[in-house]
Order: C-alpha cells, then structure tokens, then sequence
C-alpha cells in the first residue's frame, strides 16, 4: 500500500486567508514551502507560506 503524501495549505501574507492546497514531496518534509501566487481576495501576486492551520 502506498504511503500518504503530506497535505499542505498555503497562506497568503497579506491578507491571512488560505488559498490553495497543495502536496508536497517527502524530500521538503523539514523546509517551510514559499510560492508567489494569486490572492483572489487581494486581488494580485502574494507570497503564499504553508500554513498549520
């Protein structure tokens, strides 16, 4: 059976709100994940830091 891979939210900055939903590999597991993505509430480009929440 497979292993599960780990579930992560991604939180904009700016405005606190989780947006996206991603996987992340088991590689990254100790490393925080940081993208520059959309913020439909902000309406712009944001960093976007995985969250606990």
């Amino acid at each position: 059976m497979a292993k599960k891979v780990p579930f992560i939210k991604l939180q904009c900055q700016e405005c606190k709100r989780i947006n996206y939903f991603t996987h992340k590999s088991k590689k990254m597991v100790e490393k925080k994940l940081e993208l520059k993505k959309y913020c439909k509430w902000c309406r712009k480009h944001t960093v976007h830091k995985e969250s606990k929440r």
